[in-house]
């Protein structure tokens, strides 16, 4: 071969296929036939090490790869953030395929997430001299020592690792063009640029593989009774290799440290960077020098980016804080994402960073920008989430979604940094987010930063508000305790401002709440002033809403014709107001179950009816779907099977149809429930094992929970009490994984049952008093009355009668605060009998005469009863 242009290089004649390459280049490289025969076969890359982890999807693609590629050289790029991990990838890697290569492996660190990258020059000299070329032979300038290198490995196998590449420039010299040769790449960027490379991104290990890694490193001892704390590490930790190595580096030297205290160290965001050292290897050393590679521009974005309040952050959010043009700030993002100190999100126009990452950034923040700059910055911020949730555009549900973290961080820091208004009123706007949500724990975190906000600018609106929206979140967590102490307070405050409408909103809060404690004397007092309020203020939807509620309440406690009565109004009030289908179907719904409850099954039926027409007419499924499941119970209780198999049968059509694991589950434990009550036990059992193999089931815990139970409870009722014990064990454990805590009690009081017909009452007692407490923590009367109730038997059943009796006079007062008289009096005379026997008189005398008290207190209550509403 002979190149024309270049007349002071050329090929020997002699070379050939097969034999070493003899380059002549104005006198610097000749080689002799002997001499070629001594070049060596250079094995440069690095050890191995044993407790690498996972990857093998990395692995296949490159086995995958090196079999396809006949005609090119293989090459890969394995991009990723700085820890990842991608080194200790292409090290295993290359020792894996090293038989592939049998003329060597090259190995370089290019050290291009730095200032100061290698030069290629310098990298070809080496590469020269380890594929045995003598010093003096080597060229001088940059082109000849580039075709040296080509011609020198150009019909060998080869493998060439280039560890941390700057860019495609730096390693487009150094990779080899024989078919026979690869080269593997490892870089920050993605290196999009170079020509016929395949792109491998590398992530953060999966939770499995972070505990794989612990295990291989710690040993398996040392980690198996400590699950949870290696789930925390590898979370504190972002999953990062390099973290995690540092972290288990760190146990290896300490070893009677238990993982929960370096996973203590770890928790402080203020020291996590220095605790994640050991040796010379240090995170944040790691992350400096990909950040002293930046230009100023970059640097300031990024130090901006450590500013967000999230690990997910849109363009906009990062230029409101930099001040700065939405498009240049994308721009400097779109850089930092290419050399992975951030990363794209799924969502356009929005980009995430890892937690430690984040963390470095802000360091980087405080340390080199004065405090009013950050502080201005941020402020800038938190107004502008401000501003965006008051003016509630069209598309601000899916804002909130994504900003959600940002959003609940920006209340606290606001909270932090005293810009009191600010916080309360962003908590005050995103309460009724988190209320559509569910986010009750965020509802409550943020709201809590409100109320100390508002109550030291002295905001008597943000107070209330924010007691309010506490006690509204409470009542959803089922802590009604604390909801009915935080409503009351925001009532309060109300009612000194004179604000009608809201005193009125509070009022059907605390009414709520108390008739979920079964505080039936406040929730009557509470709603019923609602109702006059809104009709003062001419609130029609309100009132109605509180009617609806006092019509639940009183069919709650039995007095169904009194709800009659307060249905009838809402009925006319919504007809006053033209209300639409979907709420004349709420109040139809109302009404039938009410009859139902009542014994008037042909009226309920009739009613169901009109709610089902209703739900038609507002295209609402879901309300269709248990209304005709709800309406099929009702023909059941009339005998009308057949009609009540159809309407099941519709119900769970639909349910199927809106694939809701939720309805599907209820109406065939309906469906159960029909077949056990006809004791078709066989039918049942196989509805009760359909529900618990049914798809997604798992996602559904309450159903699971009551699905078990209610199976226990068949099979207790067949005096199968082991199997009932069984899956009362499962739901219980269930139960508690999940912190269903009414369900859980539920769970143990049938299981206190089951244990106590066995014979062990010690620990039927046992479970009745756990069942009691969370009861008590709970806050409903309703519920601590059975379990008092099953207290109470236990304690009898192992002779403790005076036990007994203490715990039947906390029943009874329960009951009359639920206003239950007739079971007050059947409670009343069970005490009046204990004390007999125990030789009490006095107090069996008491007991006799509260329950003849409670009889006339039922009897009065059943004389205000009215005539049946007649349904129209």
């Amino acid at each position: 071969m002979q190149q024309e242009e270049r007349t002071n290089l050329r090929i020997s004649d002699q070379a050939n296929v097969g034999k070493a390459v003899v380059i002549e280049h104005a006198g610097h490289v000749s080689l002799s036939g002997p001499e070629l025969k001594q070049r060596r076969r250079p094995l440069q890359i690095p050890r191995d090490i044993p407790e690498f982890t996972g990857r093998e999807e990395i692995f296949e693609r490159i086995s995958e790869s090196l079999a396809s590629h006949l005609e090119t050289p293989a090459i890969w790029v394995l991009s990723g953030m700085a820890g990842v991990g991608k080194t200790s990838i292409a090290i295993r890697a290359a020792n894996r395929h090293s038989d592939r290569f049998p003329d060597g492996i090259l190995y370089a660190k290019l050290a291009g997430a730095g200032s100061n990258p290698a030069d290629p020059n310098e990298v070809l000299v080496r590469f020269l001299k380890d594929l045995g070329v003598a010093l003096g032979e080597i060229p001088g300038d940059y082109e000849s020592l580039v075709t040296a290198y080509r011609t020198l490995i150009a019909t060998k196998a080869i493998l060439v690792v280039l560890d941390d590449a700057a860019g495609t420039a730096q390693v487009n010299d150094l990779i080899p063009t024989s078919p026979r040769s690869a080269a593997l790449i490892t870089s920050r960027r993605p290196l999009v640029t170079l020509p016929g490379a395949q792109s491998i991104s590398v992530d953060v290990w999966t939770f499995d593989e972070c505990a794989q890694f612990l295990k291989v490193l710690l040993g398996a001892n040392r980690i198996e009774d400590s699950t949870d704390e290696v789930h925390e590490l590898s979370e504190i930790c972002g999953r990062l290799p390099l973290a995690l190595r540092i972290t288990g580096a760190q146990l290896l030297r300490r070893p009677l440290w238990p993982l929960a205290r370096m996973v203590s160290r770890l928790r402080d965001e203020q020291r996590r960077l220095e605790v994640l050292r050991a040796d010379d290897i240090a995170i944040r050393s790691v992350f400096a020098t990909a950040y002293e590679s930046l230009t100023d521009v970059q640097s300031c974005i990024f130090r901006i980016v450590g500013l967000t309040l999230g690990f997910s952050f849109s363009v906009e959010s990062v230029a409101k804080l930099a001040d700065a043009d939405e498009y240049f700030v994308e721009d400097a993002l779109e850089d930092l994402a290419d050399r992975h100190l951030i990363s794209p999100d799924e969502v356009p126009g929005r980009f995430k960073i890892h937690d430690l990452m984040r963390l470095f950034a802000k360091e980087r923040a405080v340390d080199q920008d004065s405090p009013a700059a950050v502080s201005e910055s941020v402020h800038r911020l938190l107004q502008w989430h401000l501003e965006v949730l008051e003016g509630m555009s069209p598309s601000i549900r899916k804002w909130v979604s994504l900003e959600r973290p940002s959003l609940v961080a920006g209340v606290l820091l606001a909270n932090e940094y005293h810009w009191d208004d600010l916080c309360w009123r962003t908590a005050n706007n995103l309460a009724t987010f988190h209320s559509v949500e569910g986010d009750y724990g965020d509802w409550i975190l943020c709201n809590e930063a409100g109320l100390l906000a508002a109550r030291r600018c002295g905001a008597r609106e943000g107070e209330a508000l924010m007691l309010g929206g506490l006690g509204q979140a409470s009542r959803r967590l089922n802590r009604f305790n604390d909801a009915r102490s935080y409503l009351e307070d925001s009532l309060e405050v109300f009612r000194e401002m004179k604000d009608l409408y809201r005193c009125a909103e509070v009022l059907w809060e605390i009414g709520k709440t108390a008739s979920s404690q079964w505080d039936v004397g406040r929730a009557m007092s509470a709603y019923s002033e609602s109702v006059e309020i809104y009709a003062a203020i001419g609130y029609l939807s309100g009132q109605a809403r509180s009617l609806h509620a006092l019509g639940h309440l009183h069919s709650g406690i039995g007095r169904h014709d009194e709800a009659l009565k307060y249905f009838k109004e809402e009925l006319e009030l919504a007809t006053k107001a033209s209300a639409n289908s979907k709420s004349l179907s709420t109040t139809y719904q109302g009404m039938a179950s009410c009859l139902a409850a009542g014994g008037m099954l042909e009226e309920s039926i009739e009613a169901y009816e009109k709610s089902i027409s209703e739900a038609q007419a507002a295209n609402d499924q879901k309300a269709l779907r248990i209304r005709l499941a709800r309406k099929a119970g009702v023909l059941q209780n009339m005998g009308k099977a057949d009609e009540a198999g159809a309407a099941y049968e519709d119900a769970l059509k639909l349910a199927r149809e809106q694939d809701d694991t939720s309805g599907i589950v209820w109406i065939l434990h309906n469906l159960a429930d029909k077949h056990e009550k006809a004791k078709e036990y066989e039918e049942a059992d196989s509805l009760y094992a359909e529900i618990l193999s049914t798809d997604g089931i798992d996602e559904v815990p309450e159903g699971l929970i009551n699905t078990l139970h209610c199976w226990a409870d068949s099979c207790m009722r067949r005096e199968n009490f082991d199997r009932a014990i069984e899956l009362l064990d499962e739901a219980q454990d269930i139960a508690r994984r999940h912190d269903k805590a009414p369900e859980l009690m539920q769970v143990l009081l049938c299981r206190s049952a089951a244990l106590q017909k066995k014979g062990d009452v010690n620990e039927a007692l046992s479970l009745a008093r756990e069942a009691a407490t969370i009861a008590t923590s709970y806050g409903s009367a309703k519920y601590l009355a059975q379990c008092l109730s099953r207290v109470g038997m236990a304690l009898r059943g192992l002779a403790r009668v005076e036990d007994a009796a203490e715990a039947y006079a906390e029943k009874m007062r329960l009951e009359v605060l639920m206003q239950q008289y007739e079971e007050a009096h059947e409670t009343a005379k069970e005490l009046s009998s204990i004390w007999a026997e125990l030789g009490g008189t006095d107090k069996a005398e008491f007991y006799s005469a509260k329950a003849s008290e409670f009889t006339r207190e039922a009897g009065r209550v059943a004389s205000k009863n009215r005539k049946p509403l007649e349904i129209h």
